[in-house]
């Protein structure tokens, strides 16, 4: 039985999640600010960045009975994270195959009106529909590589948990 829908894995160790040590965890996604908004000589407002140094950084927090295997866990450690924020983009109509910024953990299609729309198959980033689709949103839950910024443990005797919080960010 999982405990949460997260996923942290030391790239070369594996899971960091020892029992009652991530349930009810909350995480954020957050743009890491890249890019500059400049005026052109004719006063018109453009955005000055490289696409490609679109990351993410993230926190993680959690309180719960037993710490995770935070131990050997340092600045730099490189994470493989299944997220549990979604991100979401949208399918124009008729689209068979969508090619998505991350690699999915799991996803889903549905169209304007919420009905769920068949997904035939996923392979890396791209994600192939069944024909006819009319349009809509897909959502799913990404797969980052990041490295750890810093984390914090605490313990609260009389209440008998322990609480953590782990900032990433992308590669």
């Amino acid at each position: 039985m999982n405990e949460t829908d997260l996923i942290l894995e030391v790239v070369e160790r594996g899971s960091l999640f020892s029992p009652f040590s991530a349930r009810e965890c909350t995480q954020s996604l957050t743009p890491i600010p890249q890019d500059s908004l400049r005026r052109t000589i004719n006063g018109v407002l453009v955005c000055v960045g490289n696409k490609g140094h679109h990351k993410f950084q993230s926190t993680i927090s959690c309180k719960d009975k037993a710490p995770p295997a935070f131990e050997n866990l340092w600045v730099g450690t490189h994470l493989k994270v299944g997220c549990l924020q979604s991100l979401t983009q949208t399918i124009p109509a008729g689209a068979s195959r969508i090619f998505l910024e991350r690699e999915p953990l799991r996803c889903y299609a549905y169209d304007p009106l919420e009905k769920m729309w068949p997904i035939e198959k996923v392979e890396g980033n791209s994600v192939f529909l069944s024909p006819g689709c009319p349009g809509g949103f897909i959502t799913y839950r990404p797969w980052l590589r990041m490295v750890v910024k810093h984390y914090h443990l605490e313990t609260d005797e009389w209440e008998a948990s322990v609480g953590w919080r782990l900032e990433l960010e992308e590669e």
